[in-house]
């Protein structure tokens, strides 16, 4: 009887701690994760994959690891720990597989399945020697056209015009490369491979491979030139050699502005594909800050970084709370970017900008990188003035608005640093206090300009007071 009585009271206690809000949640924890930066997020997702890979159950690792990446789709550790996983199965499964067969057979492979040129050899724990003849290596015979005429190549001009088939305009550059036309036939070739990349494995004749031999030689020898290395990044993007690409063009607009145009072009269309993930890594930030400027019936949106890139990266992704079809225009201000480009991030509130580095010299350069970004309003009334990408532990991450001081809006969080000067407005916000928290900025409440001209750099830099410059 007493034993009853004690199940019976377990059960009411269980129930009534349910009621008390020990039972489940009507919402996604998910949704709790949302209010924390996205550093921390990622982190603890992170420590619940490898628990649950620790403890083999490889599935649901791999969606905690997804799911990292469905918010930063360019963590590698995450993409790293989902291979580990995806092989581990593998592993099991072979393991499992292997165990079935030699229970079956005593041996891991039929012996009636016949191979050409081998034969079973004498048995050695689970497995047994396999013994084959050696077969002499044929190297794959390299096509080499005779010399086109111009009656020739003029045909297949004319054809690949009218029919912008990828085979026509193959067969054009392969034409031209026959005489030895490098440039006319790599522009061939590449509006070949704009309609159909796959016809990147019918270069029998080796022409991509020993334009790019012949540009490398160049390059180790100090003698190639913007157009040379203009030829090699294009190459590199095409057959796959991304970093290479990004590096040659680079160095191919330092070395010639009129071509910057051309490959900003190249670079753009590369930037917007998922392939720029496999070449771009988020840096070591020592110093964030930016500034939200009115002016002149302009919005503007500065960016001051200091940072050191990982493992020689130029491709440096910086997460923003802006809507990346309100950027307009940008304008680079620092000889340590050489190009910048907007593309959507994990929300509709939110983009990634890409940031171009120069190749420097040294084992950890260090960039100061300046850009500016001109907003539509049109596009976007309000945007949020934060950045997560840093942690605590490094406090100069800072958010600044400059305006004219006859620009008030109820709706602006009150600053942690506030200056007026001849009749200029500055507010600061210490982000490394509020977990990278900035302000939402209403666009439609500033409407009047700068009282005058000034240095928005150097501001940003000093918040207006070079003895200030200590408490940032």
């Amino acid at each position: 009887m007493p034993m009853k009585r004690t199940s019976l009271f377990l059960v009411v206690l269980s129930f009534g701690l349910m009621l008390a809000g020990f039972g489940p949640r009507p919402y996604s924890d998910l949704a709790e994760y949302r209010r924390l930066p996205l550093e921390t997020r990622i982190n603890r997702m992170q420590s619940a994959g490898e628990d649950l890979f620790m403890r083999r159950h490889y599935e649901d690792a791999i969606v905690v690891f997804e799911t990292i990446l469905t918010l930063d789709p360019g963590d590698l550790k995450a993409k790293l720990w989902v291979t580990k996983a995806q092989s581990q199965i593998l592993v099991e499964k072979n393991e499992a597989t292997k165990k079935a067969l030699y229970q079956k057979y005593g041996h891991l492979t039929p012996k009636d399945k016949i191979y050409e040129n081998w034969h079973w050899g004498p048995s050695v724990g689970h497995f047994e020697v396999r013994y084959s003849e050696p077969k002499p290596y044929v190297p794959k015979v390299r096509k080499l056209r005779p010399k086109a005429t111009d009656a020739e190549i003029a045909a297949a001009k004319k054809k690949a015009e009218a029919s912008g088939d990828a085979a026509d305009l193959f067969e054009l550059a392969m034409l031209y490369w026959s005489i030895k036309d490098r440039d006319k036939s790599l522009k061939a070739f590449f509006d070949a491979f704009a309609v159909d990349p796959e016809i990147l494995s019918k270069d029998d004749e080796y022409m991509l491979s020993t334009i790019s031999e012949e540009v490398d030689a160049k390059a180790a020898a100090g003698k190639a030139a913007a157009n040379d290395y203009l030829v090699s990044g294009r190459l590199g993007l095409i057959q796959g050699d991304r970093q290479r690409a990004v590096n040659h063009l680079v160095k191919a607009a330092a070395l010639d502005e009129k071509i910057r145009e051309t490959v900003r072009k190249e670079l753009a269309t590369f930037v917007a594909t998922s392939q720029v993930e496999m070449v771009s890594l988020p840096a070591d930030i020592f110093s964030f800050r930016q500034a939200y400027v009115f002016d002149k019936g302009t919005d503007k949106l500065y960016l001051r970084i200091v940072m050191v890139p990982k493992n020689g990266s130029q491709v440096i992704p910086v997460d923003m709370m802006l809507n990346p079809e309100s950027v307009k225009d940008i304008e680079l201000a620092s000889k340590d970017v050489a190009f910048a480009f907007t593309q959507p991030g994990i929300d509709d509130s939110s983009s990634r900008l890409y940031l171009i580095l120069p190749e420097k010299e040294g084992e950890f350069p260090e960039y100061e990188v300046r850009v500016a970004l001109t907003l539509d309003r049109a596009e976007s009334q309000s945007f949020e003035l934060s950045n997560f990408s840093l942690s605590q532990e490094l406090p100069d991450n800072w958010s600044f608005v400059i305006s004219s001081e006859y620009n008030v809006s109820e709706s602006l969080a009150q600053g942690d640093f506030e200056k007026s000067i001849d009749g200029m407005k500055i507010t600061g916000w210490h982000l490394a206090i509020t977990e990278g928290k900035g302000p939402y900025i209403p666009l439609d409440s500033f409407k009047e300009p700068l009282p005058k001209a000034v240095d928005v750099w150097k501001i940003i830099e000093t918040g207006g007071e070079t003895s200030l410059q200590a408490s940032f």
